[in-house]
């Protein structure tokens, strides 16, 4: 490749990789920020609850038109509005002052990180070339790290006396500036969106791949939902320290991904699996079982080694689907397991209205469980991982 294509692809990689840490950042500032608007505005578990399912049911109903409108125009245009909308709405979030008002900037907030989710990957599908390690793990970790920013910062901000409205519109500035920088050096022609699916029903073992990915996308969405709140309200801890637990979880999330490459090339997409949920499933149930923020701590760093990995392996063996190709195979176990991360904190927050809080965070325990199952169960990622991710 001549320099000048060279480094108009590193451009382009580096632009992405800003969109995805923009969109992690987002996500920890809000995640970290739950208690908070919960002692702020003297909300129940059940409210939560609501407030949660609004974020579902804004990304839910706008990710299918999103994915219309990439087919018809370009990746950048797409990418450009969703993410004014991401930090705006983000912006406004800061601003709410009753359960209704929070209600409805959730779902508008909801609407516009679906709408960034559906364009940056897009974007970083069409960026890999044929005969190129695939790049979606080191973009994963993007996002990870935008996570681990979003919340450690929320954390600082709130012990030394930050609140919702200010953190919330600082980080929306920030973020704004990093918009600015990177969506100029987006592709201007036109990025092909993954390719549709062909006319046949996928096979058993792709939804198979795709029940795994809703198990272990429900883990990553019910922690970053759930942690502040539980380790607020159930271990009594400050809200800084309770937002500092998402952070935790967050760097042993990031570090396990950029390495990835590494730890598949020693062990088998099957037994990657097993682990992780096994990971999961200890890290969570001791953070159930012990009220200690020294045991918490450690087990939501198992938690982040678990999660790392399921992605990774997930998309790795949908792209080598042979009946519907990658692209359309990545497109329909991304969608289910995308289903299971908004799925889970509503599913958590109803079940915490009858059963209590810390039994409803069984679920992700059982979630991880369910994972190693299946992965032990049946031959998920016996090929060669090879470095795609």
């Amino acid at each position: 490749m001549p320099i000048a294509g060279r480094e108009s692809s590193l451009r382009q990689r580096w632009a992405t990789a800003g969109l995805f840490f923009l969109d992690g950042t987002g996500f920890g500032v809000w995640a970290a920020h739950i208690a908070a608007f919960k002692q702020r505005l003297n909300l129940h578990d059940s409210q939560i609850t609501a407030v949660l399912f609004s974020v579902i049911l804004g990304a839910l109903l706008c990710m299918p038109l999103v994915g219309q409108l990439i087919a018809r125009t370009r990746v950048r245009l797409v990418a450009t509005l969703s993410v004014v909308g991401y930090v705006l709405t983000l912006w406004l979030l800061g601003h709410a002052s009753h359960l209704f008002s929070l209600c409805g900037l959730a779902f508008l907030f909801g609407a516009a990180k679906g709408s960034v989710d559906v364009s940056i990957n897009t974007q970083a599908v069409a960026l890999d070339r044929p005969g190129h390690r695939s790049q979606m793990s080191f973009f994963q970790g993007c996002w990870s790290v935008g996570g681990l920013a979003g919340s450690g910062v929320s954390a600082l901000l709130l012990r030394h006396g930050g609140t919702v409205s200010k953190d919330m519109s600082a980080a929306a500035m920030l973020l704004a500036v990093l918009a600015a920088a990177a969506l100029p050096f987006l592709p201007s022609e036109g990025v092909a969106a993954p390719g549709r699916p062909r006319p046949a029903w996928p096979s058993p073992y792709l939804l198979l791949l795709g029940t795994l990915a809703f198990f272990g996308l429900l883990v990553e969405g019910a922690i970053a939902d759930w942690t502040s709140v539980f380790l607020h309200a159930n271990l009594q801890l400050c809200l800084a320290l309770s937002a500092t637990g998402f952070g935790v979880y967050a760097i042993a999330m990031a570090a396990t991904r950029f390495t990835g490459d590494w730890l598949a090339e020693q062990i088998s997409g099957k037994w990657l699996l097993v682990m992780s949920g096994l990971l999961i499933a200890v890290g969570v149930g001791s953070l159930l079982l012990w009220n200690s923020w020294y045991v918490a701590a450690p087990g939501l760093m198992f938690a982040g080694f678990g999660t790392a990995n399921i992605v990774p392996v997930l998309w790795s063996a949908a792209g080598r689907d042979p009946v519907i190709g990658p692209g359309p195979a990545i497109s329909i176990v991304s969608t289910i397991g995308y289903l299971g991360f908004l799925a889970g904190p509503p599913m958590i927050g109803g079940a915490a209205s009858f059963i209590g809080l810390r039994a409803g965070m069984g679920i992700i325990v059982i979630a991880g469980l369910m994972v190693a199952i299946l992965s032990a169960r049946y031959r998920v990622g016996e090929q060669s991982f090879g470095g795609a991710h």
